[in-house]
């Protein structure tokens, strides 16, 4: 209970220092509503902090594009200019910036009471070297989201392998019903399939920041050329429509919700959209755990996922005591509640208990969140951004055909070894 910590510091200490806490926030384009709501979910928890504490005064600086924050956080974090709170989303980048000595270590923190306040998987992706250097406030988790009446007019049932996805793909794109709808004009989308089958096949081990460097190259060379492979069989299953390259997020949730299609992939947070765009499709939806490749090294208890609104502190921060509670603050259990009630969200807490939340999928996603053994960061978020920006095209031309799985892994090869460590444009997106 962080925030009732910080009210006994400030009552028993009337003459503290005055604290100008420089804040380094994410938070995407205004279009994603989610990304709205919890710029206003953060606001008012540094409203209370600061109320609560009055002499420490938080100055937020936000950044709209993620390739934008990075190359903030390669300037600034080692000067006397570092934000003292900054985004993260764990993976390589984080562990990258924190083997350089620029990330401060929380571990001693969530060691004295602070650890039993989240769910354990949730700091997977924010440790390293038996070390934490990160701490979420709600944890985005990926699941095929499927809807219950067209798999059960097919006679289908969750499929267990991706041969038996493929059944039914191609089952449902012979009756002419959309498989998968998915928003691929952002990129992204279409990644979440890649980064799932690179994981079924090769397991954890293949998530890393440079594999050209990496002891297990071919491992990882042999399990990209596979995930590659078994997209294409996706591909021509007719598991997806012919526009997904240039439909954007919006369509692709607006095809599930009106019934055009039967399956996506998606985070928790698409029950946050649905709630106001589609509130009558809920109770036809349910999820299961992207499934397994036969003779893969990964588990359907890895989950994927990433956070709207997870944290680290500055190693070079004059202000690490504040920081600190500050993200206690961030922490407790008003926060995990406005992400469950406020948001639609998962709270990367363990606060309230899985009764307390408001509909039975809420629930089920949280436990499924607490029961998982790892939490996986996608891949585009393990590679620097110049690598991240080719391979999230890479995978586009995978989805039209236009490029064999072995050209996909040199083109992604290439851009890692001509990596330049400066890639954004005067707009502040990323040069490819």
């Amino acid at each position: 209970m962080g925030h009732l910590n910080v009210h006994k510091e400030v009552e028993g200490n009337d003459k503290l220092k005055e604290a100008r806490l420089k804040f380094l926030r994410f938070h995407c384009l205004d279009r994603h509503h989610c990304a709205v709501q919890y710029h206003h979910l953060v606001d008012g928890i540094i409203k209370r902090f600061e109320a609560a504490n009055p002499h420490v005064k938080i100055e937020s600086t936000i950044m709209r594009n993620w390739y934008q924050l990075m190359h903030i956080l390669n300037k600034k974090l080692h000067t006397d200019e570092t934000p003292d709170i900054f985004h993260t989303c764990g993976g390589g980048i984080l562990e990258e910036l924190s083997d350089a000595g620029l990330v401060y270590d929380l571990t001693h923190e969530l060691d004295g009471g602070w650890r039993k306040d989240f769910v354990p998987a949730s700091l997977q992706p924010l440790r390293f070297h038996g070390k934490d250097f990160a701490i979420p406030l709600e944890q985005g988790c990926i699941f095929v989201w499927y809807n219950k009446k067209i798999f059960k007019a097919f006679g289908f049932s969750v499929p267990k392998t991706f041969d038996d996805l493929l059944y039914i793909c191609r089952e449902l794109a012979k009756k002419g019903i959309v498989p998968f709808t998915v928003g691929n004009g952002e990129r992204w989308p279409g990644a979440f399939f890649f980064s799932h089958l690179f994981h079924r096949i090769g397991g954890e081990e293949v998530f890393v920041s440079d594999f050209t460097k990496a002891s297990n190259y071919d491992h990882i060379r042999n399990s990209f050329i596979a995930a590659a492979s078994k997209l294409l069989e996706l591909v021509d299953a007719g598991a997806f429509h012919k526009d997904c390259n240039t439909m954007d997020y919006y369509q692709q949730r607006m095809m599930l919700v009106e019934g055009k299609a039967a399956m996506q992939i998606n985070g928790n947070r698409l029950l946050n959209y649905l709630l106001a765009e589609g509130p009558a499709i809920i109770d036809s939806l349910d999820i299961f755990s992207f499934p397994l490749v036969d003779g893969g090294r990964g588990k359907t208890t890895t989950l994927f996922g990433g956070s709207l609104a997870t944290y680290a502190v500055s190693e070079k921060s004059g202000h690490k005591r504040e920081a600190v509670q500050f993200l206690k603050c961030l922490t407790d259990r008003q926060a995990a509640r406005d992400v469950i009630f406020n948001m639609g969200d998962i709270p990367a807490l363990t606060h309230v208990p899985f009764s307390e939340y408001p509909s039975a999928v809420h629930a089920r996603m949280a436990e499924e969140l607490s029961m998982a053994e790892n939490l996986q960061v996608h891949y585009f978020k393990y590679l620097p951004p110049h690598a991240a920006g080719v391979y999230l095209n890479i995978v586009a031309k995978l989805f039209e055909k236009e490029i064999t799985p072995e050209e996909a892994f040199k083109t992604v090869e290439q851009a890692l070894a001509a990596r330049t460590g400066n890639n954004v444009n005067k707009s502040g997106g990323i040069e490819i």
